[in-house]
């Protein structure tokens, strides 16, 4: 190894979410961001006035600035960012959406042509000449979360090149859903789950895109199987007093619980039997690695790249979106058989210990980091 290999990066995350803005991709940058740190390397943060993203870079010692971001093409703000990736020597610039690889596409060129990455955990790439003229002018590198991801985007033909799309596996830290049976059982109770109680975890936004409308006709359908049934609903969100209505009309209300933001999730994730995930749409579900390193089958819509994470039959069941009915079926047959539900737990938590451990990110994401500031022109 060179001593330039060996050298820390510094590297600069504009992040052009607002107001309370939170998602994967964000939990992505901050992982990768504060692994980076604890290897040596100095990562840098800019955000809007207020953000959560701005408060939790600031909460977690990384040197923050903010701009507004109101447009695209804000001179002024670029050139601001520019003085200061000067000042800070930044290397690596890295970003999410389009207005983040316009405005920092365009500080990255006022700084010395600094090398733009963008993070993308959905299908954001887009086809049509004004999205080709942005990743033409202001985007060097896509990075993203899977081989599945990958080719989506390919697919896009936004012009971007092949070999300039990079998937790197995210990942979480299985050790932290090492939890012990006393705690298991004590978020069992809390959760209103009996001895005899067999329980279906599933977790996210109260939010259309989630789908939970069907995971309650799902679960009323497992639960004529299986009397013992009993559902978990964490999260919060808007929906949840129409969730709670349908709840009702479906007759399950009495063995549904909708519990709200939960602080102690690898305790909840233990004290469940499977996991559930009924959404329309997502990327790399990491709700679903969660629940995989806590050792749960997974029932899961196709939607994304569930298929890279879950074996179908051998870690969880995988089933159509937007088809109650097939879930409804899963969720039983695995509730119904506990041998089955063991072994396919197992093997999910072995799976996710090989291939998604959050160490093994951010090593290839530091490598690839450095690959991309040794291209820099």
């Amino acid at each position: 190894m060179s001593e330039d290999d060996d050298r820390p990066l510094t590297v600069l995350v504009l992040n052009p979410m607002g107001e309370d803005g939170w998602g994967g991709v964000e939990r992505w940058f901050m992982d990768v961001a504060l692994g980076l740190v604890r290897r040596g390397h100095r990562v840098l943060s800019v955000g809007r006035p207020g953000a959560l993203w701005t408060r939790r870079s600031l909460e977690a010692g990384l040197p923050t600035r903010t701009t507004a971001m109101k447009g695209d093409l804000a001179l002024g703000e670029a050139r601001a960012i520019a003085y200061w990736m000067q000042e800070e020597r930044v290397e690596v610039l890295c970003t999410k959406l389009h207005r983040g690889i316009r405005l920092g596409g365009l500080a990255a060129r006022f700084a010395g042509h600094v090398p733009v990455v963008a993070f993308m955990g959905l299908v954001e790439a887009k086809a049509g000449w004004r999205y080709r003229i942005t990743y033409r002018m202001f985007l060097h590198w896509i990075l993203t979360l899977s081989e599945g991801m990958r080719r989506d985007i390919l697919a896009v033909k936004s012009g971007v090149p092949e070999d300039r799309v990079v998937a790197i596996p995210y990942g979480v830290d299985p050790g932290v859903y090492d939890v012990s049976t006393e705690e298991a059982q004590g978020a069992r109770r809390m959760l209103g789950a009996g001895p005899g109680d067999l329980l279906v975890l599933a977790a996210g936004r109260l939010h259309e895109q989630k789908r939970f409308d069907l995971l309650l006709e799902a679960f009323a359908r497992a639960r004529e199987k299986v009397p013992a049934a009993r559902l978990v609903v964490v999260g919060t969100g808007s929906l949840r007093a129409d969730l709670e209505r349908r709840a009702r009309e479906l007759g399950v209300a009495d063995r549904t619980q909708f519990a709200g933001f939960r602080a102690d999730m690898p305790a909840v994730f233990a004290a469940a039997d499977l996991f559930a995930l009924s959404s329309d749409d997502e990327g790399l579900p990491m709700v679903v690695l969660e629940a995989m390193a806590a050792g749960l089958p997974v029932v899961a819509t196709e939607v994304g790249s569930v298929r890279d994470l879950v074996e179908d039959g051998e870690t969880g069941i995988v089933v159509e979106r937007r088809n109650p009915g097939s879930m409804g079926d899963g969720i039983a047959s695995l509730l119904a058989d506990e041998a089955t539900r063991r072994r396919m737990g197992a093997a999910g938590r072995a799976r996710v210990r090989e291939r998604y451990r959050l160490d093994r990110c951010v090593e290839e994401t530091e490598a690839f980091l450095r690959r991309v500031a040794r291209g820099r022109s």
